[in-house]
């Protein structure tokens, strides 16, 4: 998929996956202004050169567009996951756990990245379960038992998801050339 514009394959209208674009969100909000909902997705859109037709893809099930469908899942997750804060309706600003993480350099922020901040995972795992399918079961934790856990510091983790996707990053765009 081309991200930078929305387009995959001859003629066929892409919009990118509500994870692919948190990291552009949370680059858009690293300016530390406020912003709303409908900025925000103005400001991704335009930074992703989405084309108009792609901004006008509405969902198969019903009337919502599709990227603002999938713009809010980014926010709601970087929300829950408390790097973006709400200071008051439909209003977000980056938060300090935020900027630690631009201030990281990631390749990409997914749910499995989310999964190193408590209270991600405290949203992830309601009881309703809604989001868990959105996540594949073989990149959940809660199913490991006692022999598989290590218990390693939560920031060492992180970096060591970084590195790892940076890598996988770098060998996929290897075999693409």
């Amino acid at each position: 998929m081309n991200i930078s514009n929305g387009v995959q394959g001859a003629g066929k209208i892409d919009v990118p996956q509500f994870q692919t674009l948190m990291l552009p969100l949370l680059k858009v909000m690293g300016g530390g202004h406020e912003m709303s909902t409908i900025q925000m997705r103005d400001a991704v859109a335009i930074n992703l050169f989405m084309t108009a037709e792609a901004l006008s893809l509405h969902l198969p099930t019903g009337p919502q567009n599709v990227f603002n469908n999938r713009i809010g899942l980014a926010i709601t997750f970087l929300y829950k996951a408390c790097l973006l804060k709400r200071p008051r309706k439909a209003t977000y600003i980056i938060s300090e756990i935020g900027k630690q993480v631009l201030l990281e350099h990631p390749v990409e922020i997914d749910a499995e990245f989310l999964r190193s901040y408590d209270n991600f995972n405290k949203f992830h795992h309601s009881p309703s379960g809604e989001y868990e399918s959105l996540v594949p079961a073989y990149i959940t934790n809660k199913h490991l038992n006692k022999e598989c856990e290590i218990n390693i510091n939560p920031s060492k983790i992180h970096h060591l998801r970084v590195k790892i996707t940076t890598q996988n990053a770098q060998v996929y765009y290897l075999n693409l050339i």
